[in-house]
């Protein structure tokens, strides 16, 4: 089953090096994988395949990591449960824009390096998330660390 993981790492790479070690270890296929440095950190977001029975583990496991801050996880959704979209637009920046006039409310979460996660309003209709642009992967938050439903992760534009 397909995953979103956004994790925030103290500032030092070795916490980004012991995730990716865990995600072998753990036997996480990594899909798509995005790193961004900021102020006192890292962000990084990870397209990930496990199984479903694995993924509260796996998000225990992460969250009690040294160096790890904050682990959110979210599931892959049919549209109407989905209330976060992740897309890779690659050197298309248009392609996120297009998608957030799409949904007026909607939040950019993460952009970096092309991979952008954006936060849809559940008031969005279903028919629009699943058609608004190829290649949207629509998601459902389940675990957090964090208490708001949107993790105040990396502001970065696409490099």
């Amino acid at each position: 089953m397909q995953w979103l993981l956004a994790l925030e790492t103290e500032d030092d790479p070795i916490p980004a090096c012991r995730l990716l070690n865990i995600f072998r270890r753990k036997s996480v296929k990594i899909g798509v994988l995005t790193l961004a440095s900021r102020p006192g950190g890292y962000s990084m977001l990870a397209l990930v395949e496990t199984a479903e029975a694995e993924v509260e583990h796996i998000f225990n496991f992460l969250r009690r990591t040294e160096g790890v801050r904050h682990v959110t996880c979210y599931r892959h959704q049919p549209s109407a449960n989905a209330s976060f979209v992740f897309m890779d637009t690659g050197a298309d920046a248009s392609r996120a824009a297009r998608l957030l006039a799409a949904f007026p409310g909607s939040e950019l979460v993460f952009p970096s390096q092309g991979k952008v996660l954006l936060e849809v309003p559940a008031s969005a209709p279903a028919e629009e998330l699943e058609l608004a642009e190829p290649g949207c992967i629509p998601f459902a938050r389940v675990f957090g660390t964090c208490e708001a439903s949107r993790q105040e992760l990396v502001q970065t534009g696409a490099s």
